[in-house]
Order: C-alpha cells, then sequence, then structure tokens
C-alpha cells in the first residue's frame, strides 16, 4: 500500500467519523434521555430477575421543601399519637 493509498483511506475514514459524530449528536440533541429513578428501578428489576439480593448501602434524599414540610408538620402536629 502506498502513501497515497494510506492518505486516502485516512481521509475517507475521517469523513465517515464526522458524518458518525454529527450524527450522534443530532440523536442526542432530539432524545431527552431516560430519568435516573427510571434506570435505577430498571437496574433494580433486571438485579431481581438474575438472582442477585443486593444489599442498600446507602440512601440519599434529594432535598425538597415537600419533605422539610411535611417533617415540621409531622414533628409540630399537637395530635394525640
Amino acid at each position: 500500500m502506498t502513501d497515497n493509498d494510506k492518505d486516502r483511506v485516512i481521509e475517507s475514514l475521517t469523513k465517515r467519523l464526522d458524518c458518525l459524530e454529527a450524527e450522534v449528536g443530532r440523536l442526542r440533541a432530539s432524545s431527552p434521555g431516560i430519568p435516573e429513578d427510571v434506570l435505577v428501578a430498571i437496574s433494580a428489576a433486571v438485579s431481581a430477575y438474575l438472582g442477585n439480593d443486593g444489599k442498600v448501602q446507602a440512601v440519599r434524599f434529594a432535598p425538597s421543601e415537600n419533605w422539610t414540610r411535611q417533617g415540621r408538620r409531622a414533628l409540630q402536629n399537637h395530635s394525640i399519637r
């Protein structure tokens, strides 16, 4: 293979790569993506189906005014429990 042939192959592959990168960019822009909670639920279902008994190692709640408000309401509620 001569240097000219190699240059043509490299040029051809570069053009193909540019086209593919542009297509991937368009697909990413048009797709909103999958929310993280849905991915976690799917992963857990697949893991359970495959027989993996997973252990919860950490739980972290996202900061939300609703959680704070509800917790405060439960603590400051004067009703008999």
